[in-house]
């Protein structure tokens, strides 16, 4: 974990620089300006890229007020052998505002909130036992896991951007949040005999954190 720190310290110290060399101060945002976004992840054990699971685009009402939306799809795909693999594909968008302070020249701390509307969808094949909306860690239908559900909630997060130049800065961030869960049907269906549904369970409310794992890339336009 210590190593991929320090790669990931010396991509944007890299790129800090470069970037610097190009534009001097006041180069945050102003009002009606735009910015895009994508993270940057570890790819493999060594290599610093661009995940692209998350989006985000804000559009800032004034220096300090931005409205922000962010767009998140991650897919699992485990495929243990010909006769058995499972996937789940997780959806979200979070609309919701930021607020800016002072900080730095260049550092633009902020905090915020958000509405989280989420979405997993999950299944399971195997040769003698398929599920759709859940997979099941036993290889039969009585020990159900990763049960598909639909989520809407409140965030709230802090963060900070640092502008390296007028149009490029690196950021992080942290969040707090609680949502409430509906699962989905599950529909069962074994090699032989007939296919069962589990119908929906009722909601229930999860509250949690969210640390983003990566740094944010982002461009202003």
């Amino acid at each position: 974990m210590l190593k991929k720190f320090f790669l990931a310290a010396s991509f944007c110290f890299t790129l800090g620089s470069a970037a610097m060399a190009q534009d001097g101060g006041g180069i945050k945002p102003a009002a009606g300006e735009v910015t895009a976004e994508v993270q940057l992840s570890l790819t493999d054990g060594s290599t610093v890229g661009l995940g692209l699971n998350q989006l985000r685009g804000r559009y800032f009402l004034s220096p300090t007020t931005a409205v922000r939306a962010s767009f998140t799809m991650e897919v699992q795909n485990d495929d243990f052998n010909d006769d058995f693999n499972r996937t789940s594909t997780l959806l979200q968008f979070a609309p919701g505002i930021e607020k800016h302070f002072a900080g730095t020249d260049r550092l633009s701390p902020y905090v915020g909130g958000e509405i989280r509307i989420t979405k997993l969808y999950s299944s399971q094949e195997s040769d003698n036992l398929d599920i759709e909306g859940a997979w099941s860690n036993s290889g039969n239908s009585n020990n159900l896991t990763n049960r598909n559900y639909f989520g809407w909630g409140l965030g709230v997060v802090a963060g900070a951007d640092y502008y390296f130049a007028k149009h490029v800065y690196l950021g992080v961030e942290f969040g707090l949040g609680i949502q409430y869960r509906t699962e989905g049907e599950v529909d069962i269906k074994p090699s032989t005999g007939p296919t069962r549904t589990l119908e929906g369970e009722n909601g229930f409310f999860r509250l949690g954190s969210s640390v983003n794992s990566g740094l944010r890339l982002g461009f202003v336009f």
